[in-house]
């Protein structure tokens, strides 16, 4: 009796049985065709319903072009986040910067206000003008 040693498949051609059995050709049919167990064929759709075209990929070590594909993607998205932080720092920092400009606004329009108001005319000649009351009241002797 003569054994048969373990075969392997492309994922190029496993990607085709799935498509054929996607389309509706029957495990039984396929399995003959390709001399293989119908179960195998079921274990690939499902590996390719599931992961796509990488979960017909063989177990093993990955290429180098995968393993550069993935340091390039993760790479990527690093750079985004540290991008996206780098800018929401940025953006407190103008936010902070933008709201003691408003307060500086706001101090400076109280004091224009406050050298804008016009000094009351002067009674007499060569008198001096008078200044805004503190508020309190004076003592004054009885006449």
């Amino acid at each position: 009796m003569e054994t048969r040693g373990k075969r392997y498949f492309s994922p190029e051609v496993k990607l085709e049985v799935v498509q054929r059995y996607a389309a509706g050709e029957s495990l039984r049919s396929l399995g003959a065709e390709y001399s293989i167990r119908p179960s195998l064929v079921h274990q690939w759709a499902t590996a390719y319903r599931r992961y796509g075209e990488s979960g017909l990929r063989s177990p093993g070590r990955p290429t180098r072009q995968a393993i550069a594909q993935e340091l390039l993607a993760r790479s990527k998205e690093e750079d985004a986040s540290q991008s996206l932080t780098a800018a929401q720092r940025r953006i407190e920092l103008l936010e902070r910067k933008l709201a003691q400009q408003a307060l500086e606004i706001d101090f400076f329009k109280h004091a224009l206000r406050h050298f804008e108001t016009p000094l009351p005319p002067v009674g007499r000649p060569g008198a001096t003008a008078p200044t805004p009351s503190s508020g309190r009241k004076r003592n004054r002797k009885a006449d």
